[in-house]
């Protein structure tokens, strides 16, 4: 009986590993995650609006006549 379980325990063991063989070997296996990658940082923009600067040179041109 203890040669029938070792047998039987041995066979279990190759199967898995034939099952967990064909599994990989069908799913590509597992894929390492990129480590280099940036993360997803949100960032907001806010433009300022121009502001309408008065040029004194063109004033003054203009004014003198």
């Amino acid at each position: 009986m203890k040669y029938f379980k070792k047998t039987l325990r041995l066979l279990s063991l190759v199967l898995m590993i034939a099952l967990a063989l064909v599994g990989v070997g069908l799913g590509g296996g597992v894929p390492i995650p990129v480590s280099n990658r940036k993360e997803n940082l949100i960032e907001i923009r806010v433009e300022l609006p121009e502001t309408k600067e008065k040029d004194s040179e063109s004033e003054d041109f203009f004014n003198k006549e």
